[in-house]
């Protein structure tokens, strides 16, 4: 009896911890030490393409997933902090704080867990002519281990920050200003240097949305579903999936229910979902795209508009690495694109498709050139990646190897993705070849090869 009573608390401690919208990781306890500080922070400006969320956290005994976010936000909650730990002083120099990712997350192994922060920030100073210049940008990681590492994602984030905060404070600041491009006052405020276009979608301007079904994302965003009086929508109810708030629809007809499938989504009249692994997901509205939480699958890019490639190892990796969690996930209202959170650090621009290269440690050490439409790109040593992004939507992009007869690789990329392509030549005496793998693989060796 005391058995199951224990087990029936920890797994209740675990479903309070499931029932948590989100974690708030807060600054307030931290400090930050610079010593004989010659800049004050003026403002923070937040410049993320995904503001919602700074990742996720791992809560209860099941190490449950639940999405965070920095106490007060970046812009405010960070902002105050860093006004607080460097304020103005007689003679220090005003600069503006720029974030472009900050990102938190953790990862469980057999006996322990670990906490990871990611913070790329970058320091702007504005000049008596009135135009602002980056004096330095910092890209800074820490890690931190543990039994429980939850705890700890403030001190990863200010330990970023203090190396960033003090590197800046001894660098000479005039050689960097001399050769800094200026920018304008909104050039320095938005993502790319100037302010997004509104989207008028329907879906987003529209001040009622009918009731009805999508059958394709178009009939989305154009807000023009087909009615359906006799749709029927019941919450999901499932030991086994405890979390996620996913509903199952039908439609009615005079032999009985049949499962709503073969369509985008659908409206009940207030809520709008999304249908993904044969079970529907509300949509939340975040700035100017549509955001839903769900459980990974073997293809997080399932709902994408276009193919998925890989082959069956693809599968089978991403299968193996992606199942079973919650995951958070943005709909691109531009393309239709559905990105996982835990990908924005390399997704490229709408306008843009990313491409990266690269090549493992082990087999021949002697370095290889990589050919980008037969003009010389870069030539990779081993454990080593370099970036293209790509821009022309109607011409095939093409890696080849310099002076090998066969290891070309062409391809026209998939725009506001990241496709990675590794050379592969981790044997002595292997023939170097241009290879697509999985976004996951490709991911996991770049990250640890920017870790270095």
């Amino acid at each position: 009896m005391k058995l199951r009573t224990l087990l029936f608390l920890l797994f209740a401690v675990s479903g309070a911890y499931a029932q948590t919208p989100i974690y708030q990781v807060s600054l307030q306890e931290q400090k930050l030490v610079v010593a004989n500080p010659t800049f004050h922070i003026a403002e923070v400006l937040d410049l993320r393409p995904q503001q919602q969320t700074i990742g996720w956290v791992q809560r209860g005994m099941g190490n449950i997933r639940v999405p965070a976010n920095l106490s007060g936000g970046v812009r405010e909650g960070l902002g105050g902090w860093m006004q607080v730990q460097l304020p103005a002083r007689p003679g220090s120099r005003p600069v503006l704080m720029r974030v472009h990712a900050l990102r938190i997350g953790e990862h469980t192994k057999a006996t322990s867990e670990k906490a990871t922060a990611d913070v790329d920030i970058d320091f702007v100073y504005q000049q008596p002519d009135g135009n602002y210049y980056v004096v330095q940008r910092y890209i800074e990681q820490e890690e931190s281990k543990g039994l429980e590492t939850t705890g700890r994602h403030d001190d990863n984030i200010v330990a970023c920050l203090q190396r960033a905060c003090t590197q800046l404070n001894v660098l000479d600041w005039a050689p960097r200003l001399s050769l800094a491009a200026p920018l304008t006052s909104e050039q320095v405020r938005y993502r790319g240097g100037r302010k997004p276009a509104a989207y008028d979608y329907p879906i987003l301007t529209a001040a009622a949305r009918p009731r009805g079904v999508y059958h394709t994302f178009l009939d989305f965003r154009n807000n023009k579903p087909t009615e359906a009086a006799n749709l029927v929508v019941e919450k999901t109810t499932s030991a086994n999936r405890p979390v996620a708030d996913e509903v199952e629809a039908y439609l009615t007809t005079a032999t009985g229910r049949e499962p709503l499938r073969d369509v985008w989504g659908f409206s009940d009249g207030e809520q709008l979902y999304v249908l993904r692994q044969k079970r529907f997901y509300p949509l939340k509205r975040a700035g100017n795209d549509f955001t839903y939480v769900s459980w990974a699958a073997a293809d997080p890019g399932a709902m994408s508009t276009a193919a998925v490639v890989g082959g069956l190892a693809g599968a089978a990796i991403a299968a193996a690495t992606t199942q079973g969690n919650q995951q958070e996930y943005t709909l691109d209202m531009a393309t239709g694109r559905v990105a996982d959170f835990d990908y924005f650090d390399l997704l490229a621009q709408r306008d843009t498709a990313l491409v990266v290269v690269y090549r493992r440690p082990g087999g021949s050490k002697a370095p290889l050139t990589v050919l980008l439409n037969g003009q010389e790109l870069k030539t990779l040593p081993t454990n080593d990646f370099v970036l293209i992004p790509w821009t022309d939507k109607t011409r095939e992009l093409n890696l080849c190897l310099q002076n090998a007869e066969s290891g070309c690789y062409s391809f026209i990329p998939m725009f506001g993705t990241t496709t990675y392509v590794e050379l592969k030549a981790r044997a002595e005496g292997d023939t170097p070849a241009l290879e697509y793998v999985p976004v996951k693989e490709g991911e996991y060796y770049v990250k640890k090869m920017r870790r270095r």
